[in-house]
């Protein structure tokens, strides 16, 4: 496998590959261990067919219809029945701060409950986005008794989803480790990487995020609107980054320089298109003037 080339962000000298991690001959700094990238310069990360085809696996993978009613035998179970719904509306609405209060008396032995609470607790709408969380599903609250409450068949799809979760937060830190080169403003080398990462794990949002921070450091005209497409359609962008705050179209905790670089390039737009906007509000203006005219030259002809 190629070594990814890095230089030293001390003195710049070129940087020797020692064991698992980076030794700068020159002055001695050290760079933590990253992965050696076999890359392709220029190469396709992935075509638009093969993304699709991905998301499609993924999307059906983990969609299960549990419908999150109870069999109403009296009042009391109409009274959970009503909450449940309530709280499923507010996790569809990305309101999941408040389901727990939604479902406030909905006893914890009920599974269409504790599902709901677990979906809430990570930010996920239904078992594909929650199959894209990165972590140990296991240590969160209601995982058990998700697990305990539901039956052999949804306890064995919770546990395949946990198994889900930790191989994300396997490649998620094999992914960051793409970050040593930004930090050491190796863009191209980053973007190299990045591309492997795209490769490998197309429908991975941290991937896709990597790549855009890279193209934005390497490359001052870089647009990174055709990569946000990939990013925000990736099963895991929302869970992992969360909702975009009002009046942004990025999510909050994307990473700073490609929100830069969008903020840039829209307010760029803007500054071009101004002049055309006062040219046509010219126009509008000129030609309702002459609408006016005439009407006036009409209603004089018929007076007259």
């Amino acid at each position: 496998m190629a070594l990814v080339q890095m230089n030293c962000k001390n003195c710049g000298a070129p940087l020797e590959r020692q064991g698992d991690a980076y030794v700068c001959p020159h002055c001695g700094s050290r760079v933590l261990d990253i992965l050696d990238a076999s890359v392709e310069a220029g190469a396709d990360i992935v075509t638009p067919a093969e993304f699709e085809e991905r998301l499609k696996t993924q999307k059906t993978a983990f969609v299960v219809d549990f419908g999150d009613t109870l069999r109403a035998f009296d009042a009391q179970t109409e009274a959970w029945n009503a909450q449940l719904r309530q709280a499923l509306r507010l996790l569809q609405a990305r309101k999941d701060y408040a389901v727990e209060e939604a479902l406030r008396g909905v006893p914890d032995t009920l599974f269409a409950a504790e599902r709901l609470r677990l979906l809430a607790d990570v930010g996920a709408r239904d078992e594909a986005e929650l199959a894209g969380w990165s972590g140990d599903l296991r240590s969160r609250p209601h995982f058990e008794r998700v697990c305990a409450t539901g039956d052999f068949e949804q306890k064995r799809l919770y546990e395949r989803i946990a198994e889900e979760c930790a191989e994300n937060a396997r490649i998620g830190k094999e992914i960051a480790r793409g970050k040593v080169l930004l930090d050491s403003e190796a863009f191209a080398d980053a973007e190299r990487y990045a591309a492997v990462m795209c490769a490998q794990y197309p429908t991975d949002a941290r991937a896709w995020e990597l790549l855009m921070a890279a193209r934005c450091g390497k490359d001052a005209e870089y647009d990174p609107k055709k990569d946000l497409d990939y990013f925000s359609r990736c099963p895991n962008c929302a869970v992992l980054y969360g909702m975009p705050l009002e009046g942004e179209s990025l999510p909050r905790t994307l990473s700073p320089a490609v929100r830069d670089r969008v903020r840039a390039i829209a307010s760029k737009k803007g500054s071009r298109s101004a002049p055309l906007r006062k040219v046509l509000a010219g126009v509008i203006v000129l030609a309702g003037i002459g609408v006016l005219a005439l009407v006036w030259a009409l209603i004089e002809a018929l007076v007259g």
